[in-house]
């Protein structure tokens, strides 16, 4: 029997959850791997009925000198690491060794159960795969694997809160997140509606232990979904590569601490190996999407939109401690263990404390802390202090642009950029310090929907970044600017657009899976939800935005006529 017959007979015996084709494992190993777990992921089940099977379908393999193939390899690591069990799958394959390289495969595998095998006839093709390495699989973008141990030194109760858990992240135990005015959160990604304490009431260790805190470590813990994570779960439910999964990622050989927690929540160590703290709102810009909590230029067209009481209650600049100097006073004595800081903001290259922490680094020999930016990208410089002789002595860098768009789109979503600056910053920026990690990082909303696939494709085609360099950053507040709110006609073209462009994308090279990954999610988000209901306050409060900037969406947005 050739494989549709066998697969057919299959589907008469058992209930077939899925058939899966191997041949779209191609010779990017990243991306593949990627995929690969994605769908194990998507089919795997805590407990599965007897007569349920999941069906891959194998017809060519990949090998570099060994007697396993290389999609068989992974394809077993993935099914261990997922944790489903070989009885529940069956390869069609037309391989002829298959049997060999099984038993070859058992000789280490801990499933005692081989996976089940169907011989099918046809020609099974075999080729190599230059530059694999088993260990390129160690740092995965979609994979919540942590990086800094080893899976196999961790208990099973460990791996599961940090690979499988739907609720636990590692933020509640390394980390605070203080806004400019004072509220103070788990992370950033947390709902702003569910503050755990304020830092300019109590300091950052009495909020360290607050009730809402332990009650979210307790939550984290016991499998039970907490409000203040609703946003993860969201993006989770879509495909993104969340806030959490990210934290356990790249945090999870702090797991000791968990067995540190006491029965009410309580963690007396209160060390912050992460940062993220907003020191102020001091900004440059007034995006379209952020508001005065964020951007001290946002000040008076808030006092314009929310009138003198409003303007009575609030000031220009806002920090985030009980005084201008507070945060940086709290911070410091934990430069000594700090391991990774998030610099956002305002505007981080604006703020004084942002190169008060690099120097003191510097002058501590810290240069192994992990230095992780999100910014406009419209100043490189404060003072005659170049960010980019600072980035040079450090061993990691990463360095976000939250850049919307290109042109007169980039400076009507972000107000005041100079988008001729911004591309001169980035060819500076290459010429001084190539070194450094630099992408994309948009907020994907409406007002940029359309635009975002060519504003990518520009930059590329432009030598300014790689294809790989794109984050996408998913708007969920404020809601009303969400690609959600977009009508099924406008959906389709969107969901054609993002596909297209992801064929593109693998033509490029994706090797991170990255920027796929993030227009794949995009679909998956704006397809779960109607908000078609929010497309009247899009007009009002854009309207409104525009009469006070005097400005017209359309002239520098024209496809959003669509919506009207």
């Amino acid at each position: 029997m050739n494989i549709e017959q066998h697969i057919e007979q299959l589907q008469s015996e058992f209930e077939v959850l899925a058939v899966i084709d191997l041949d779209k494992w191609t010779d990017d190993f990243d991306y593949s791997r990627n995929w690969l777990e994605n769908k194990c992921k998507e089919l795997r089940q805590d407990a599965y009925e007897t007569e349920q099977r999941i069906v891959f379908v194998q017809r060519r393999d990949f090998y570099n000198n060994t007697p396993v193939g290389i999609i068989l390899e992974n394809l077993q690591e993935i099914l261990n690491f997922v944790d489903i069990s070989n009885f529940f799958v069956i390869l069609v394959t037309t391989n002829p060794n298959i049997q060999k390289e099984l038993a070859e495969i058992s000789k280490t595998n801990k499933d005692k159960n081989p996976i089940n095998v169907s011989l099918a006839q046809g020609e099974f093709t075999t080729s190599p795969l230059d530059g694999y390495s088993s260990k390129k699989a160690q740092y995965r973008y979609g994979s919540t694997d942590p990086i800094k141990i080893d899976l196999e030194s961790l208990s099973e109760r460990e791996r599961f809160l940090l690979t499988k858990s739907k609720t636990f992240c590692m933020y509640p135990w390394i980390h605070l997140h203080a806004y400019p005015n004072g509220e103070a959160y788990p992370c950033c990604h947390a709902e702003m509606k569910y503050p755990i304490g304020n830092a300019k009431v109590n300091t950052l260790k009495e909020i360290w232990n607050s009730p809402a805190q332990r009650q979210l470590r307790l939550d984290m813990s016991n499998e039970t979904p907490n409000p203040v994570c609703n946003r993860c779960y969201e993006q989770e439910d879509s495909g993104f590569f969340s806030g959490r999964r990210s934290a356990n990622k790249h945090h999870g050989h702090l797991i000791d601490r968990v067995h540190d927690t006491q029965a009410d929540g309580t963690l007396d160590k209160f060390e912050m190996t992460y940062w993220d703290i907003r020191f102020s709102n001091l900004c440059n810009l007034k995006c379209r999407s952020c508001g005065h909590i964020f951007s001290s230029q946002w000040y008076q067209d808030q006092v314009k939109l929310a009138g003198p009481e409003w303007k009575e209650r609030n000031t220009v600049l806002n920090y985030a401690g009980r005084t201008e100097t507070d945060m940086w006073t709290q911070l410091e004595p934990h430069l000594d263990y700090v391991e990774q800081i998030y610099f956002a903001g305002g505007e981080p290259l604006l703020m004084e404390e942002h190169y008060q922490i690099l120097e003191e680094l510097l002058k501590r020999g810290r240069t192994d802390v992990r230095l992780i930016y999100n910014t406009n990208f419209t100043h490189t410089d404060l003072k005659g202090r170049s960010v980019f002789e600072y980035w040079k002595q450090f061993k990691s860098v990463a360095v976000g642009a939250s850049l919307d768009g290109m042109d007169a789109r980039g400076e009507y979503i972000r107000k005041g950029t100079d988008w001729a600056v911004v591309e001169q910053n980035r060819r500076d920026m290459l010429a001084t310090c190539p070194q450094v990690d630099f992408y994309i990082s948009p907020t994907l909303s409406i007002m940029n929907a359309r635009h975002l696939p060519d504003f990518h494709r520009d930059w590329v085609e432009k030598g300014l970044i790689c294809a790989q360099d794109l984050n996408v950053n998913i708007l969920q507040h404020p809601a009303h600017y969400r690609i959600d709110i977009a009508p099924a006609e406008y959906k389709e073209e969107l969901s054609t657009l993002y596909l297209n462009h992801i064929m593109w994308l693998r033509d490029q090279g994706d090797s991170l899976g990255r920027a796929t990954q993030g227009f794949e999610s995009a679909i998956a988000f704006m397809n779960a939800t109607d908000n078609t209901q929010l497309i009247d306050t899009f007009w009002r409060k854009t309207h409104e935005l525009d009469s006070i900037r005097n400005e017209n969406i359309l002239n520098s947005i024209p496809e959003l006529a669509a919506l009207k």
